[in-house]
């Protein structure tokens, strides 16, 4: 989308109406009013009866794909898709932590890939600036054997290849020059702080192996359960309320509060209640037990 600041309305675009939303809003489609050269992309501007104008773009594959009217489902899709899945995975694993900002000291490897890359060129340059040097000799000792001889045509005409040759030799003496400067802008060996990344590494498999836990964790509920659940919907429900428990010889017994919930939520409670009880869980080689309990809240 568009930020607020960037189009001035409607009368901004040169627009297409191509249809009605069902909420009543206007759907136009069209490009820049005022053409852009550096800006081909094509615009989906939705005005509702209220509220602010919301401009999409898109690419003209884009275009080709969905109709205009499906842009804002489709972003809306993808909104729910990409955001907020990633907010989820932030939730429930912990990605905000943050351990420290350590930073770890070593070579300027832009500054290698750049000398390295120089450096190759110069030396490609002073292999053409020896072959442009040989072949002038060449042609020198030419136009000395033509004039020794008194040749008339033949002699301009090797001259005139000389000066060709004398010319390449000035260009590719130029490059080599240049080339030879820029490595020697590039100074000596700098160093470099960077982001320790061995922290962020550890997050990462940390946050893979809570996931792979939590996904292996869903995976025999719902055998238990015989209906469709997801770690978002079950964490509120469960993991989320606050409760009691109580430790036996035998037993663990933990109590979940139902307070506040609605019936269909209750219900679909208790089937993840029945369904924890169904796994045997233990703890120590006790068997874990799950109850629900109203609780003031």
């Amino acid at each position: 989308m568009l930020d607020d600041n960037e189009p001035q309305g409607l009368e901004s675009f040169q627009t297409t109406l191509e249809g009605t939303l069902d909420d009543g809003s206007q759907v136009y489609s069209g490009l820049w009013k005022v053409p852009r050269q550096d800006d081909p992309r094509y615009f989906v501007i939705v005005e509702p009866a209220k509220g602010k104008t919301l401009v999409y773009w898109g690419t003209p594959k884009l275009k080709e794909t969905l109709e205009a009217l499906e842009w804002p489902r489709g972003y809306r899709e993808r909104t729910e898709m990409q955001e907020q899945s990633f907010k989820r995975m932030i939730d429930h694993g912990a990605l905000d932590t943050n351990d420290g900002r350590k930073k770890s000291v070593g070579p300027d490897r832009q500054q290698q890939r750049q000398r390295a890359h120089l450096e190759a060129a110069l030396e490609t340059a002073q292999q053409r600036v020896a072959k442009k040097v040989e072949a002038l000799e060449v042609h020198r000792a030419k136009v000395a054997a033509s004039q020794s001889t008194g040749h008339g045509k033949r002699l301009g005409q090797r001259q005139q290849a000389l000066g060709r040759v004398e010319q390449a030799l000035k260009e590719v003496q130029h490059k080599q020059d240049h080339l030879a400067a820029q490595v020697g802008a590039l100074g000596l060996p700098r160093e470099r702080a960077d982001r320790d990344v061995r922290q962020q590494t550890i997050m990462t498999m940390r946050t893979r192996l809570l996931e792979n836990a939590l996904m292996a964790f869903m995976a025999v509920l719902l055998g238990h359960l015989h209906s469709q659940g997801s770690v978002a919907c079950v964490f509120p429900l469960l993991f989320e309320r606050s409760g009691a428990c109580r430790e036996t010889d035998a037993e663990i017994i933990s109590w979940v509060n139902t307070a506040g919930f609605s019936v269909p939520y209750r219900q679909l409670q208790r089937k993840v209640v029945d369904g924890l009880c169904a796994m045997d869980l233990r703890e120590r080689g006790k068997t874990m037990c799950v109850r629900l309990r109203d609780m003031p809240p």
